[in-house]
């Protein structure tokens, strides 16, 4: 069995290569070949905390995973991140073990990469300006996967917390080459926005429709609970709104399932899936002026085939520790 830290999963990934992967994975997943529940999610009130398991099967790429997430509130008084993630691999011939992995950088770039591949299929070909609305580890890498699959003329972003985007504007400015500004409101960022980013975890829409500019694609991340909702109904209502997965967004979205508790929206509001859109089973964009919407709540495919393409890597460059168990 193969084991690889954080450090070392992430000097395997290549932004490009991980997009690839993922294109592949979400066509093979919305053309029944591949295999995935919805995840499984364990509250622990006793001890303050809640374990989430993810599996999946990729068939054509043969690739049998899961990721397994703990979340602990008080885990910072610890020094620790609230939230830890671990991905194992399993042969797909015996069912054997064959690696463990960190999963939290994995999560952190399978999530922005695929809203990459998303602006890919669903954004306009021209769109000069980014705006963010959040400023932790999911706007650092969706600034990162973004700038690599669009020309970016300039970024604004915005968080209540006024320190955490000059952190982002100071550490990140040089390294993309790109002008980062720190909006003075989220009203700002979005009416300014070619391509919108929503990385939050807010419980009320902070983007509202009136606000959109026309052709803005949308990648709206944060909401991955019923009860959490960044995107208003009027939003979804004129958006094309494509997801990861119909049955996830069903089960977990808040955006979508209080939008339809309120008749904001009908039952029609999912246009496709992505890879629908990248298979060429729906279609994407109608015109320039059309709003496109992609809803993410990240699903196990993704860390599968992200954890194949970090383990095949691995072995290539003789990376990682050998462990019988």
């Amino acid at each position: 069995m193969l084991v690889l830290s954080e450090k070392q999963v992430q000097s395997l990934i290549d932004i490009e290569e991980l997009i690839a992967a993922l294109t592949q994975a979400h066509i093979q997943y919305s053309t029944g070949k591949a295999v995935m529940p919805v995840r499984l999610v364990v509250p622990l009130p006793e001890i303050q905390g809640r374990i989430t398991s993810m599996p999946g099967y990729l068939n054509e790429a043969k690739a049998l995973g899961m990721k397994v997430v703990t979340y602990f509130q008080n885990n910072p008084q610890q020094n620790l991140p609230a939230i830890l993630a671990t991905i194992m691999l399993f042969s797909a011939e015996s069912g054997k073990m064959i690696a463990v992995m960190d999963g939290s950088y994995i999560t952190a770039i399978r999530t922005a990469c695929a809203s990459a591949l998303a602006t890919q299929a669903l954004a306009n070909r021209e769109t000069p300006v980014l705006g963010i609305l959040g400023a932790g580890v999911q706007a650092r890498t969706h600034i990162q996967a973004l700038a690599r699959v669009r020309k970016l003329r300039a970024i604004k972003i915005y968080s209540p917390s006024a320190d955490s985007p000059a952190r982002i504007k100071k550490s990140m400015e040089a390294e993309i080459g790109i002008p980062i500004d720190v909006a003075k409101s989220g009203e700002e960022v979005v009416r300014n926005a070619d391509i919108l980013v929503t990385v939050t975890t807010a419980k009320q829409p902070i983007v509202k429709s009136e606000w959109l500019k026309p052709g803005v694609h949308i990648n709206a991340v944060g909401s991955h609970h019923p009860d959490l909702r960044e995107i208003d109904g009027a939003t979804l209502a004129r958006a094309k709104v494509v997801v990861d997965s119909r049955a996830a967004i069903m089960a977990e979205c808040g955006d979508i399932l209080l939008a339809l508790k309120e008749n904001s929206v009908g039952d029609d509001v999912i246009h496709g899936e992505i890879g629908e859109v990248l298979a060429g089973a729906k279609l994407g964009r109608s015109s320039v002026n059309e709003i496109t919407l992609y809803k993410s709540v990240g699903i196990a495919i993704q860390d599968v085939a992200t954890a194949n393409l970090v383990y095949r890597k691995a072995l290539e460059r003789n990376v990682g520790s050998h462990v019988e168990i």
